[in-house]
């Protein structure tokens, strides 16, 4: 009897310590990082925050989950010349929350049992373009039931040295080919009553296609969701974003931040301007941009018809799940 009581009293104490700890992270105003953290500890746990989006025309309840920025860091022979660094990247991921790898096949386990509508993979799946990354990405992804659309982000043709540079494009963004669809960098995916626009980062940037895009999204007339990977700095003007981002990555000497896109962010070139005057246009079909990228969860308003959702990262097992209706 006298062991059940203190077993009981061990429990009870361990459950007012983390709900402390949970308490200081909120009041600290970093909350849901230090959360996952803590929720890490249960290896088959996942965050899952859920969103309804309203989608006029819409016939029935459409499901997606969004998933980004799992950094996987995998390598082998064929990549041993990176070996040391991933080695080093996966450890760090592995103190962060129990392994990068392993969080992803919990996540599409987790998807796999819901069996969403769609799957979106929103970028930084790889920390960098080795082979082995690559193939044990395509493998879980091929495990799912679902059909998934995948657009790049900024690590995962990264290799070594080579980001962003002509041989990374040349050379390792190809090996993405056979699970990114996506190709000249913007994608549109046609459904019956909305339209899905995926965006490749390139440094912060979209290709020159994005504005033929956005005028085929135009003609179409349907309702618009944008994935892409950098999220957009949001009109609203009681938006915390900026100052959010800057507490976790650091901002400029003036105060902007250097990890969104937008006005009191990275500076666009003449097509990203002119998708991030698509977005926020008065009359703009675009109902919700789902980003990563800055590895928080994110909830605000573009403008008066546009949601933007962050995610956690896929490496802490943070997911969004967005019910369209």
């Amino acid at each position: 009897m006298k062991d059940k009581i203190i077993k009981t009293t061990m429990y009870a104490g361990a459950v007012f310590i983390v709900v402390s700890l949970i308490a200081i992270l909120i009041v600290l105003r970093i909350p849901q990082r230090g959360v996952n953290k803590l929720k890490s500890l249960n290896k088959f746990n996942v965050s899952v925050y859920e969103e309804k989006i309203d989608i006029e025309g819409l016939e029935k309840p459409f499901e997606i989950y969004f998933v980004a920025d799992s950094h996987i860091s995998l390598c082998d022979d064929r990549d041993k010349e990176l070996a040391e660094k991933c080695s080093e990247r996966y450890q760090a991921f592995m103190f962060d929350s129990k392994g990068a790898d392993e969080n992803f096949s919990t996540i599409i386990k987790y998807i796999r049992k819901d069996d969403p509508d769609l799957v979106i993979f929103g970028g930084d799946i790889a920390d960098e373009a080795t082979y082995a990354s690559i193939e044990f990405i395509e493998k879980e992804i091929g495990k799912l039931r679902c059909p998934y659309l995948f657009c790049m982000g900024n690590h995962d043709f990264e290799y070594g040295n080579e980001y962003f540079s002509e041989k990374a494009y040349d050379e390792y963004l190809s090996r993405f080919d056979s699970i990114n669809e996506v190709r000249e960098s913007v994608e549109i995916r046609h459904f019956d009553e909305f339209d899905i626009l995926l965006l490749d980062d390139a440094n912060n940037r979209f290709g020159a296609e994005t504005v033929s895009a956005i005028e085929e999204l135009k003609r179409s007339g349907k309702p618009v969701i944008i994935a892409e990977h950098v999220p957009l700095v949001p009109d609203d003007p009681d938006s915390d974003l900026i100052e959010r981002t800057n507490e976790v990555w650091g901002g400029n000497e003036d105060g902007s931040s250097r990890v969104l896109l937008g006005t009191g962010g990275i500076y666009p070139d003449e097509p990203t301007s002119q998708l991030i005057g698509f977005v926020k246009e008065e009359d703009s079909p675009v109902r919700l941009v789902l980003a990563g990228h800055i590895h928080f969860f994110h909830r605000d308003m573009i403008n008066d018809n546009a949601v933007q959702l962050t995610t956690d990262p896929a490496y802490e097992r943070g997911i969004i799940k967005i019910i369209l209706y």
